[in-house]
């Protein structure tokens, strides 16, 4: 009579294979949403941004700064973001036509403000035209995974 009690070997190997299976398969999706929630804190910013550059448009007739240099953050009626770990704010090119202003994923928590936009996991980029519609589109940089998912974000 056998009287010994418990799981064989067999049985805690497939126990183990099936949660192995399963965090395959939740990983990739549980890292997809939370980099998705990260990009809303950009897109809400990016928004502010973008208003507060389309008044500077309004008070000046370009987007450009009250000395006639391109826009920065001191022309405008907010203070820039900061403190985010996730994303740097600048801007891009800023002239009669229209502005771009970029939110650079950072590579690391303790990346600087100034130094997100070198080497960034990807850039989220709002494009304002004077009088057009505001075109946001995200570029790759060393996280084209992430990037791909937020796209389907912007639309």
């Amino acid at each position: 009579m056998n009287t010994n009690k418990g799981f064989t070997l067999i049985e805690l190997l497939v126990v183990v294979l099936i949660i192995g299976i399963l965090a395959a398969i939740a990983l990739p999706q549980y890292t997809r949403t939370v980099e998705k929630s990260r990009s809303a804190e950009a897109m809400i910013n990016l928004k502010a941004i973008s208003d507060a550059a389309n008044r500077a448009y309004l008070l000046n007739g370009a987007y450009i700064g009250s000395t006639g240099a391109a826009l920065t953050f001191a022309d405008l009626d907010i203070d820039p973001p900061t403190g985010s770990n996730n994303f740097g704010f600048s801007f891009g090119t800023c002239n009669a036509a229209g502005c771009v202003i970029n939110a650079c994923r950072k590579a690391s928590s303790s990346t600087t403000d100034a130094a997100a936009c070198t080497g960034p996991k990807y850039t989220i980029t709002y494009t304002l035209a004077s009088g057009g519609t505001p075109v946001r589109t995200c570029v790759a940089g060393t996280d084209t995974t992430s990037c791909n998912a937020i796209t389907a974000m912007l639309k």
